[in-house]
This record gives structure tokens, sequence and C-alpha cells, in this order.
């Protein structure tokens, strides 16, 4: 995990304020939650966590059970601000993170791991507050993480798409074991409810592969062979990640395709596991809720 360089509490004053200021300006980009986000991504510490560690809170994710909290404890206070500013960020209904995907290939990503070690944070923090007793605090911890989770995959590349699957997953791992233990609230299980029915299908696998594939055009610009295999490619392609079926075409398509695009595209199949896995996830959430 990459870790992100803390900033002085003046300096996220200042960020804080600055957005105060345009929600007196602008109203629409103080509603967008990317904003604060951002922000959050700016409080957040160093955030070092071994493969040893990272091993032992899978394993306490999979059953919520004990864990040494004292390695974690210092950790979460330097960080319990990035992550309440992330939590007030998903209760605004728009999430726009600004990509211009008229730069193709060079659409900027960085957001995505920054999201990536926050909301691993944020698991971590949920564990820590259900351990100290606090279910209600690790019932928001989770809601807000859901929504994050599927903010930071919102108008994303496949890299952002799968990042946000990846924290999808960790927190309904999280979540599953909190409703099997059925020690939560009427109130509590309703509110995590909620939060999974939010994510209604999950993330828009096609519309982030279509972004992906369309940035590839600058490469064909005076290719118009190569241009046009391409844009049949791209429909063959968002029509496989709906319909598994047409697999065969896009992959007849990418066989005859110029050996350099061909190398290029995406690996479907392996698109359609992620994304079968992560419909997979919510059912079972969602069977457990009944």
């Amino acid at each position: 995990m990459k870790y992100i360089v803390s900033v002085s509490s003046a300096v996220l004053v200042v960020l804080l304020s600055a957005i105060s200021t345009c929600a007196q300006k602008n109203p629409s980009r103080a509603d967008n939650a990317a904003l604060r986000y951002w922000s959050a991504f700016s409080a957040v510490q160093d955030a070092a966590i071994t493969d040893q560690e990272a091993k032992e809170l899978n394993s306490v994710l999979e059953s919520m059970g004990p864990y040494d909290d004292s390695k974690y404890k210092d950790l979460l206070q330097k960080n319990t601000l990035a992550l309440e500013v992330m939590a007030r960020g998903t209760l605004l209904s728009n999430c726009d993170w600004g990509l211009d995907y008229g730069l193709g290939e060079d659409v900027p990503v960085d957001y995505a791991r920054k999201a990536l070690v926050l909301g691993r944070l944020n698991v971590l923090y949920a564990i820590h507050l259900y351990h100290m007793g606090n279910k209600d605090g690790a019932v928001r911890a989770l809601a807000a993480g859901l929504r994050f989770s599927h903010d930071v995959g919102s108008g994303g590349s496949l890299f952002a798409t799968l990042i946000a699957k990846d924290l999808l997953v960790t927190h309904l791992t999280a979540v599953n074991a909190a409703l099997r233990t059925e020690q939560l609230s009427a109130q509590q299980r309703s509110r995590i409810q909620n939060a999974v029915a939010e994510l209604g299908d999950g993330l828009d696998w096609s519309a982030a592969a279509k972004r992906d594939l369309e940035g590839l055009r600058g490469r064909y610009a005076t290719d118009a062979v190569s241009s046009a295999v391409l844009t049949r490619t791209i429909s063959y392609y968002v029509a496989a990640l709906d319909d598994p079926s047409k697999m065969s075409t896009l992959n007849e398509a990418i066989r005859n395709a110029p050996q350099q695009l061909a190398g290029l595209i995406p690996n479907a199949t392996r698109v359609l596991e992620q994304k079968r896995d992560l419909s997979n996830r919510l059912l079972q959430t969602r069977s457990l809720l009944k």
C-alpha cells in the first residue's frame, strides 16, 4: 500500500474553509462528494499495515472475532478526522471526480489509489468500534464505507472500478460477519439494509470499460483500419459484459485485430469474473438481511 503523506491541521482547515466558500458561491460544487473525499485524503496520515497484519485483519473480517486492538489504536486516532470528513461526504448524493477523458490514456487515477488507503482504514475503524461495543458507530462507518466505495467507481476507469469493487467486497465481508453474530438491533440492521439497497446492481462495468477503450483512440487517429476495428471491439466488449453469451464474438474480434491493438484490450473474462464476484457478494448480504 502506498502511504499518503499527512498535512497539517492548518492546511486541512484551509481546505475545508475553501469548500465552505464554494458552497456559498456555487451550490452545485458544494454538493459534490468528491470534494469532501479529496479533503479526507489530505487528512490521512501514514498508514503502515504489514502483510502479516493484513492477514490478521482478513481473518477478523470473516468472523468479527477478537484481535489486538492496541496495534491499530494510534493509527485510527490519527485518521479519525479523515474518516469523519469522508463519512460526511457520503451524505451528498452527487459524486463527480472531474475526470477529463479528453486526455485519453493519461487520465489521472491517483484519486483511486488514495481511496483504497482511506477505504481500508474505514473498515479497520468499523472493526475497532464494533469491538469497543460501539455498534451504532460501527454500523455508521460500514454504511458510509459502502457509499464511499461505490462513489470511487463513479464515472471512472476500469482501474478505479476494480478498486471500488475491492473496497465494496471488504466492507460487505465485515457487514456479513456482523449480521451473522445476530447482535445488531433492528435499527442497525435497517441502516445497513438501506446502505446495501442504495448500491443497486453494484458498479457500471460496461461504462468503465468503454471509457478505457475510447481512451485508445488517440493512438489510431491516423489509422482508419485500426480505428474501425477499435470501434467494433468497443461495441462487442460492452455487449459481452452485459451478456456473457456474446463473449465468443468479442474474443474473435480481438483475435482478428491488429496485434498492437489486441494487446491493449483488457481481459474481458477477468473483468466479468470481478463483476460476478461482486454480484454474488451483494446477493449473499441481501439474503442475510431478509
